[in-house]
């Protein structure tokens, strides 16, 4: 356990702390308001709780650290077995004050969804932090944040559910690519 300590010291945790705050003010709000909570904003305050933890996967010493004899699948392992379970913890607390303050909760993503939104942002910044570097982590969020919106977008529009946002329709599907992309990416070629 030697690496927990430099792996809980080297995450960015102000991204999950605020997009949580955020979740938590933003249905605070919707309660004061005394307005029903909408579906897609529930998608949208938990999903972002995900976006939030994804930002902690921004490794600032990748170029540093990939020449040691860590490979980059145990340095995401590493960063994952922090982050995981930290996010569960922040994603219950958004559940459990939309429970408690509203008397009827709209359809959204489960844990198996969230888990398969968030696989598929560990699978992109695996292949984007190949290619670009460090900044990968950062564009992934920007991804997966454009994925979101535009799913619910599309939501909106009444587009089926499956098309609009397959990671909450098909989360095992999703989650089990993700997580082959992920190993891939992180044990196959050379990193740039």
């Amino acid at each position: 356990m030697d690496w927990l300590t430099p792996t809980r010291r080297a995450i960015r945790w102000a991204p999950l702390t605020v997009m949580t705050s955020a979740s938590a003010v933003t249905l605070t709000l919707v309660r004061l308001a005394d307005r029903p909570l909408r579906g897609n904003l529930l998608v949208c305050v938990t999903a972002m709780v995900v976006l939030g933890a994804l930002c902690g996967l921004h490794d600032p010493g990748r170029d540093f650290v990939q020449a040691m004899p860590r490979s980059a699948a145990q340095r995401l392992a590493h960063r994952l077995a922090v982050l995981v379970p930290t996010s569960a913890i922040a994603l219950l607390a958004v559940r459990l004050i939309a429970e408690r303050w509203f008397t009827l909760l709209p359809p959204s993503p489960g844990w198996l969804a969230l888990t398969a939104f968030g696989a598929a942002g560990v699978a992109t910044t695996t292949v984007l932090a190949r290619r670009i570097g460090s900044r990968g982590a950062d564009v992934a969020v920007s991804v997966m944040l454009a994925w979101l919106a535009f799913g619910v977008l599309l939501l909106e529009l009444d587009v089926p559910l499956g098309l609009a946002l397959p990671w909450w329709r098909w989360p095992a599907l999703v989650g089990g690519l993700a997580v082959v992309v992920t190993w891939i990416a992180t044990t196959r070629g050379v990193e740039a």
